[in-house]
């Protein structure tokens, strides 16, 4: 029973969240129900206090009137005897009953402290269903004797139904000759008022009811006809959103509604004619830039292959030229990168690239890109050490994340400082995440929120060893992407950066990255690095700055591995990084 409320409820809020229309209506009901409410009781209210006050005047009159006759009838006895005073008296009191006027009966009491003189009688009374000596209260009497006007108080009179009515009971002295001072009380009923206030609040609620009903019909029309235009609005944004452009609305009269029309229609129309202007702009530019990749392949590679043969026989040339041929070559592997980076981002744009995954172990990866760059790694001064948990194979194209790997490790040679840099592979239900962590320059927020732009370099001023084109990085975000992964970075400045790689077990799959995006050298105790147990191999770092006494720990190669390097201890020419 509690889960089925509890599910009412939950039911009750989504709806209550999720329509304008719903929340509109029920704060007008609300509010309407609250304002009757308030007025009905004020009204309620004062109709029963002046019908209340009218009632006791017209009783407090007509008491006044039975006293008088009654103080007239003693007064004119002359000397009377007991028994005539007896009955003069209860005829007096009889006489005080008539429910049809609303007189419920009447009761004379003896007043305290008489003189002995007086012929004292009977206190009569009327014999009704109302016990009217019953309803004086001590209060009443006490007043009634000090005072020659007259008093009177609320009393709940017993009605024939059973239940008791409103009324009241009025008292004052009354001088009996020959028997003293007596009290004279009578009771008056008010219990035709009160069914007149029980109609009026039945009149004012089923008139309230009604009225909190048209007000929230009301309501609903008129929510529903300002919300049809702006649900028409929605609708059609949502069709801009999906590339719909053509999406208009229909412009009804000349009021605030009609204007949002013509505003949208305006913006829609902007819309359009801006973003088919970015895509005829966005056309000639990939155009452009696959023309040009393509055209400069061929006279690129023939320069290549005519600065390779000059550069093989650097060693007969004079000094200058051996220089200058040296720098030839290494611009040249520069140009040829390029150019296939530009092609690469080409056919991105172009949304040309299809996956040709297959069962990858994503730690032999690591391990091959590594011995790849264990050139660089020396000439750095940077020890990598890498590190494997967990189930880490996954379907991938192993060329894309090799880049993508290739990528990240360089950067973090790069920008290490001569200190270590460490990978993690760790494997998760649904995920495989690669984490590249230095203890370098670091990066700023600011630069890690640029640093997956074309072209962007964190340092301009900064020489690296390894070239670059600056659209290494946005490739490899491409390829994680193209996964159905994501590529993620974060640092500190002057303390170390961490790229962070997710790819989904199999493409497209929703993923849980196993790792937390971290700055690791903040974390990481990196003098304890070169604990064998804890590393699946490493490359040493140089014994000095000049790389003077180089000894470097051999990784065993993965099984199945290959390690790619260029001509005389070159980068692979296929490394793409910013």
């Amino acid at each position: 029973m509690a889960d089925l409320l509890r599910h009412r409820l939950e039911s009750l809020g989504m709806w209550w969240r999720a329509s304008l229309t719903v929340r509109v209506v029920s704060l007008v009901m609300a509010a309407g129900v609250v304002a009757m409410l308030a007025a009905g009781t004020v009204i309620v209210s004062q109709v029963r206090s002046q019908l209340f006050e009218r009632e006791v005047t017209t009783a407090v009159d007509l008491f006044e009137a039975s006293r008088s006759n009654a103080q007239t009838t003693f007064d004119a006895m002359g000397s009377p005897t007991v028994g005539e005073i007896q009955d003069e008296a209860n005829a007096i009191v009889q006489a005080q009953y008539d429910p049809i006027r609303a007189v419920m009966g009447a009761a004379m009491m003896r007043a305290p402290d008489q003189s002995e003189s007086a012929l004292p009688i009977l206190e009569p009374y009327t014999q009704s269903s109302v016990a009217i000596r019953d309803l004086i209260s001590p209060e009443l009497r006490t007043a009634i004797p000090n005072s020659e006007g007259i008093h009177w108080q609320s009393v709940a009179l017993p009605n024939s139904s059973g239940g008791t009515s409103p009324g009241i009971v009025v008292g004052a002295p009354l001088n009996v000759q020959g028997a003293g001072t007596y009290e004279y009380y009578v009771a008056y009923s008010f219990e035709q008022q009160e069914g007149t206030v029980r109609l009026v609040t039945g009149i004012l609620t089923a008139g309230a009811v009604v009225l909190v009903f048209l007000l929230a019909l009301i309501a609903w029309l008129v929510v529903g006809m300002v919300l049809r235009p702006v649900q028409e609005a929605s609708r059609n944004a949502q069709r801009l959103a999906d590339g719909a452009f053509d999406a208009r609305m229909v412009v009804r009269g000349d009021d605030e509604l009609a204007h949002l029309a013509e505003s949208f229609n305006q913006m829609a129309e902007s819309i359009s004619d801006q973003v088919g202007r970015l895509e005829r702009m966005s056309a000639v530019q990939q155009e452009f830039v696959s023309a040009v990749s393509h055209e400069l392949r061929s006279p690129v590679t023939t320069i290549r292959m005519a600065g390779q043969l000059i550069y093989d026989k650097r060693a007969d040339l004079p000094p200058a030229l051996r220089r200058s041929a040296e720098l030839q070559h290494g611009q040249l592997i520069n140009l040829d990168t390029m150019l296939s980076d530009l092609l690469e981002i080409s056919r991105f744009d172009a949304g040309a690239m299809v996956l040709a995954t297959e069962q990858a172990d994503l730690a032999k990866l690591v391990h091959t890109v590594v011995e790849s760059q264990e050139p660089l790694a020396e000439s750095n001064g940077v020890a990598v050490h890498i590190r494997s948990e967990g189930d880490v194979t996954a379907s991938v194209e192993p060329r894309r994340v090799e880049r993508i790997i290739r990528n990240l490790v360089v950067n973090a040679l790069e920008h290490a400082e001569c200190r270590p840099v460490l990978i993690r592979i760790v494997g998760g239900n649904n995920a495989v995440s690669v984490e590249v962590s230095d203890h370098g320059v670091g990066l700023t927020d600011e630069q890690a929120s640029h640093v997956f732009d074309r072209f962007w370099r964190a340092d301009t001023s900064r020489v690296r060893k390894s070239g670059g084109t600056g659209l290494g990085l946005t490739i490899a975000r491409e390829d994680a992407m193209l996964h159905g992964g994501r590529l993620q970075c974060s640092g500190t400045l002057g303390v170390g950066s961490t790229f962070l790689l997710t790819l989904p077990r199999e493409p497209r799959m929703k993923i849980v990255s196993p790792v937390a995006l971290r700055v690791a050298a903040e974390q990481e105790d990196w003098d304890k690095l070169d604990d064998p147990e804890l590393d699946d191999g490493h490359v040493a770092q140089a014994e000095d700055a000049e790389g003077a006494g180089i000894e470097a720990a051999e990784l065993e190669a993965p099984e199945g591995g290959e390690t790619e390097r260029g001509k005389n201890g070159s980068r692979p020419e296929e490394d793409d990084h910013a």
